[in-house]
């Protein structure tokens, strides 16, 4: 995808979003979902992740209550997902097995999502690490 189409998809979609809500509710706190790798210094080799980075960037600069910038790697699918991929299938049991560091669960990052609405966190960028502990 050329950076131009993929701004205008990740970046402005977000941040035209994250403007509506913020004017409906100042108070509110507002995850989003980046990924890991994702660039913050804007200036990496990879397209994606700059755009990403720019966008969480932005976002924390904006006055919410709280900005969370999840950052998952490998997400197991959940039982019943039609949406997998068929070259993801064979990976599905063996990644977490041999690299559960670099592996969630769509329900870790669910349940890291509402604690940190809850609870917070002391930091805005979410690491797996971190949104294995906020699971908890």
């Amino acid at each position: 995808m050329k950076e131009e189409d993929y701004t205008r998809i990740t970046y402005d979609t977000t941040i035209h979003f994250a403007e509506a809500v913020l004017h409906q509710n100042p108070g509110m706190v507002f995850n989003y979902v980046s990924g890991a790798s994702t660039d913050s210094t804007e200036s990496g080799t990879q397209m994606w992740a700059r755009v990403k980075g720019r966008t969480e960037n932005a976002l924390k600069k904006m006055n919410f209550k709280g900005v969370y910038n999840f950052r998952p790697g490998f997400m197991k699918p959940v039982e019943g997902q039609i949406n997998v991929k068929w070259f993801f299938k064979p990976f599905i049991w063996i990644f977490p097995i041999f690299l559960p560091s670099k592996s969630l669960t769509l329900h870790e990052v669910g349940k890291a999502m509402i604690n940190t609405v809850k609870k917070g966190y002391p930091s805005s960028i979410l690491e797996i690490r971190d949104i294995k502990n906020l699971a908890i």
